[in-house]
Order: C-alpha cells, then sequence, then structure tokens
C-alpha cells in the first residue's frame, strides 16, 4: 500500500506549538512572539480599554443631561426661563391639538411676544404670593384692580356694623378708602385666571381678599353654578378679576357675557395636583385651555399686545 505523505494539514492531535517562538532574523530577531491566547487577551484587553476610555465620557454627559432634566422637571414652570415656559406651551398645545396638521397648529400658536417675562418675581409661585404677583405684573394695578363700584348696593346692618367695630378697633391704622367710580364696566374683567378645576378656583379665589374688596370677583366655572347665573352675574357686575376654568371660560366669552375689552393678562394657574400634574399635563383639560386660547378675540389681543399669557 502506497504510503501519502503527510501535507501541514495533517498535524497529530497532540501537536502543540511551544508558548514562544523567536524570530529567525530582522530588526526583531530575539523578540518572542506572543502565544495565540495570550495575545488574543492583550489585544481583547487594549479593545475594552479603549472602548471604555470612549464609552465613559459619554456616559457622563448622558447623567448630566438626565441630571438637567430632572432639575428642570422639578422647578416650577412659573419659575424657568421665558423659553422654556414657550417650549411647554408650544409642546402642550401640540398635544391637546394633535389633531390639527402641523400647519394649523403653528396657525394657533400664542405669540411669543404675548407671554410674559415673569422671571423679575422673585416669590414662590403660591397662593400665598398671589396678590404680589398680581402687583408685579398688572401695570398701574391700584387704578385699575383696586377701584370700587359706586352704584354697589349699600352693605347689610350687619356687615355695617362689623366694619364699624372693625373701624374703632382699628382706629390708628391709617388705611386709604378705595376709590370709587360710576362707570364701571359689567362683565370685563383685567384679570383672567385659568385653573384646573372649581376646586382649585374656590382656593385661587380665597388667596384675592384685598381685591375682592373693591369688585366682585367672578366665578367662571361649573360647581354648583349654572352658565345661566353667570351670564346674569356679568352683565349686571364691575369685575376686575375673574376666575375659571377653560371650558366656562370659553363657553361665557362666545356667549358675549364675559367681555374682553380691558383684559390685560391671563393667568396660567399651573398649580400641581396630587399626581404632580399641572393644566398643561391633564390631557382633557388642556384640549379646552387650547381651545379657549384660540378664540379669534383672544388671538387677535394677544397678536395685537393689548393681552399677555403668564404662568404661575
Amino acid at each position: 500500500m502506497t504510503k501519502v505523505k503527510e501535507s501541514g494539514d495533517a498535524l497529530e492531535d497532540d501537536f502543540q506549538l511551544s508558548d514562544t517562538e523567536y524570530l529567525s532574523d530582522g530588526e526583531d530577531a530575539g523578540e518572542q512572539l506572543v502565544s495565540g491566547d495570550e495575545e488574543g487577551s492583550n489585544v481583547s484587553a487594549t479593545v475594552g480599554s479603549k472602548r471604555k476610555a470612549i464609552e465613559t465620557p459619554k456616559k457622563k454627559k448622558q447623567n448630566k443631561s438626565k441630571k438637567q432634566r430632572i432639575e428642570e422637571n422639578n422647578t416650577p414652570l412659573g419659575k424657568r426661563t421665558r423659553a422654556s415656559q414657550i417650549e411647554a406651551l408650544n409642546d402642550s398645545q401640540d398635544r391637546a391639538l394633535e389633531h390639527l396638521s402641523s400647519i394649523e397648529r403653528e396657525e394657533r400658536r400664542i405669540p411669543e411676544s404675548a407671554i410674559k417675562d415673569v422671571s423679575p418675581f422673585a416669590l414662590d409661585h403660591t397662593l400665598v404670593h398671589l396678590e404680589s404677583f398680581l402687583k408685579f405684573a398688572v401695570a398701574n394695578w391700584k387704578s385699575k384692580l383696586l377701584v370700587k363700584d359706586a352704584n354697589a348696593a349699600a352693605l347689610s346692618a350687619a356687615e355695617q356694623r362689623k366694619n364699624d367695630k372693625n373701624t374703632k378697633e382699628k382706629k390708628d391704622t391709617k388705611k386709604k378708602p378705595l376709590e370709587t367710580s360710576t362707570d364701571l364696566p359689567k362683565g370685563s374683567p383685567v384679570v383672567l385666571i385659568v385653573s384646573s378645576s372649581g376646586v382649585r378656583a374656590v382656593d385661587v379665589i380665597r388667596a384675592l381678599p384685598l381685591f375682592a374688596e373693591a369688585a366682585k370677583v367672578g366665578k367662571l366655572f361649573a360647581k354648583h353654578l349654572k352658565v345661566a347665573e353667570q351670564v346674569y352675574f356679568l352683565k349686571n357686575t364691575p369685575t376686575h378679576i375673574c376666575v375659571g376654568t377653560p371650558n366656562r371660560i370659553e363657553k361665557l366669552i362666545e356667549d358675549d357675557a364675559l367681555h374682553l375689552d380691558r383684559l390685560e393678562l391671563v393667568l396660567l394657574d399651573c398649580h400641581k395636583d396630587a399626581k404632580k400634574r399641572t393644566i398643561l399635563d391633564i390631557q382633557e383639560i388642556r384640549v379646552d385651555l387650547f381651545k379657549m386660547l384660540g378664540l379669534e378675540a383672544l388671538d387677535e389681543r394677544f397678536k395685537s399686545g393689548q393681552t399677555q399669557v403668564a404662568i404661575f
């Protein structure tokens, strides 16, 4: 039987290269060749080190960005920069009016010029400081928000006695009496505060005792109040401030009961509820909100600079 000459591919099963081999000639003669396993581990280590060096800065950058997002989310919307507030309004509008095309949504944007910069107001955006915020946000606020209706009905006897008693107890207190006017317009507020619910609106109204002395604060929400009652109130009562929910405010504007002739400020009450949501986060409410803000009468005032939007 002819013996087949073995090729290099037919090495014995137990054949092994030595751990080290030496180059026979050239400049690198005498240098050790690294065995396959060691070479693989060194290459892996080198590649791993490079990958780690590349990935580490990227990871830090991502963590920093995430930290910034967390800090911004924890900052009340009213205390953020004007640019951030505009972004939040536009994002909320896109989600509320997602059934519209992007062009239609752009057409209904609140002009950036109509977004009031509230950063100079240093106090916290809480109900305790709401009256202070209105003094900050409304120019010449005394002549607009503290004028009493001279035609208002006289106080009841009980209320009069109460006032007399308070006057005697505070006889040393010098308090300038409110100005009065015989021609205050009815149902035409200077400030319109928009809240997410009737319950929240009640809390807001309670936080306005100073301005309630001058004129009635309009209650424009559905809780225990019918539209017909609110229409009657607005047509017969001077108001400087109205507080309500988007759906009811929209209805009263369309019914020509709530007039916008004197309106200077639409204040969005961005109080967080138990689930940490604001009026801009709750879908069914923000749909009503941006329908209201998109009314032609309001849109014209925003574009003309007669009315501004502020976030509280």
